[in-house]
């Protein structure tokens, strides 16, 4: 009998080891796998930036034919400049997403091709073209790798959920089976609970990291392209029960780039932090605001009475967003905004998609327009 006890006790003292080294390698991995994502979305971020960089220098170029603008310096600060290659290789070995990412190298050496020719062209004092203004850049193809990188960066975020809720089922099995143990052996093996306990409450600390980085802008922490992609039917229905109406603002902080450039990018963070708060002072609790990456923010006025009040919002928004931000250190930028507006819900049938592309056209309007200002989609 005491042989028998004695191996009994040896093999729940084995399997509790190797209980605890299972959910010690499930957490790390887990922890693992929240700092690969953020890697990949600031990657994915750094790449989209620098070749809207590129599009807005040929496009600044082709309004100003001044070549100071195509400097190289200006499009890239980085010794190394972000790459769709680099991208594939950073996301790894999925197959689903390798396919996904394929064309994207060769958009980008199109792009830079295009731009290196542009800046030769102006190096020779070639005017450049009416109708070829962009030098062969291509406004579907910015939109296609724009859809490309968003994509894969919903993609990292789904699979990475999914990967959390097959490990929290495996801790819940492991947990079942360290409280059983924990009944044989009592207080012999009460530090050893305890210590699974804290691995557990590690596994359930990074699965709430996880949900925060899929639904939350990590710098501003305002929602992001997810939670309103979530929370779509729920906004929608809200306004259609109210019988009221639902307003898309697309806001696109002008001169942005500049802060960066002159006051580098700290400074640029502290803007946007500080553009984030001011809209968030001019809406109503029940309203909401999300960063989609970058200068870029998306707000939707639930339940207003019409377009002019929206309109009312958007010029509010123009109006605080153009005055100066001070920085530390005593400096002062100064920003501006351009904002689109579309009204849901003229058929009934209008999705979120439907109202950001109303809302990012009516927003490309304000922005050839002059910019710092505002203008509203057409009814459709």
């Amino acid at each position: 009998m005491l042989r028998q006890g004695l191996l009994i006790f040896a093999l729940i003292i084995t399997v509790l080891f190797m209980l605890l080294a299972y959910q010690h390698q499930r957490s790390q991995s887990a922890v693992r796998s929240v700092e690969h994502t953020r890697q990949v979305i600031a990657y994915i971020n750094a790449l989209r930036t620098y070749l809207l960089n590129l599009d807005n220098a040929v496009r600044q170029f082709s309004e100003s034919q001044n070549p100071a603008v195509l400097d190289p310096d200006l499009i890239c600060r980085e010794a190394s400049c972000p790459s769709a290659s680099q991208l594939i290789s950073l996301v790894g070995p999925d197959r689903v997403q390798a396919d996904r990412l394929a064309p994207l190298p060769a958009l980008q050496s199109a792009l830079e091709t295009g731009f290196g020719a542009l800046q030769q062209a102006a190096a020779g004092g070639d005017a450049t073209p009416p109708g070829r203004e962009l030098g062969g850049f291509d406004k579907s193809a910015i939109e296609q790798i724009h859809r490309i990188l968003i994509d894969t960066e919903r993609e990292e975020l789904n699979q990475l959920e999914m990967r959390e809720a097959a490990r929290t089922r495996g801790e819940n099995l492991s947990s079942a089976l360290v409280a059983g143990a924990g009944l044989w052996m009592g207080l012999a093996l009460f530090g050893l609970y305890r210590e699974t306990v804290r691995l557990i409450g590690a596994g359930i600390e990074a699965e709430q990291t996880i949900r925060q980085l899929s639904l939350r802008d990590p710098l501003t922490g305002l929602a992001n392209r997810r939670f309103l992609e979530e929370n779509e039917r729920r906004l929608l229905a809200n306004a259609k029960r109210s019988g009221k109406q639902l307003a898309v603002l697309a806001v696109d902080l002008d001169d942005f780039k500049a802060v960066n450039d002159v006051h580098g990018h700290a400074a640029g963070d502290a803007v946007l932090l500080a553009a984030a708060r001011r809209m968030q002072q001019l809406l109503r609790e029940s309203d909401v605001i999300a960063r989609f990456g970058g200068d870029e923010f998306v707000i939707v006025l639930g339940q207003v009475e019409g377009a002019a009040a929206a309109r009312d919002v958007a010029g509010r928004m123009v109006d605080s967003l153009c005055q100066p931000i001070p920085l530390d250190g005593g400096a002062t930028a100064r920003i501006g905004a351009s904002v689109g507006i579309a009204m849901c819900c003229a058929t009934g049938r209008e999705t979120l998609s439907d109202l950001l592309a109303q809302a990012d056209a009516a927003l490309y309007d304000a922005k050839r327009e002059g910019k710092h200002t505002f203008r509203e989609a057409a009814a459709g």
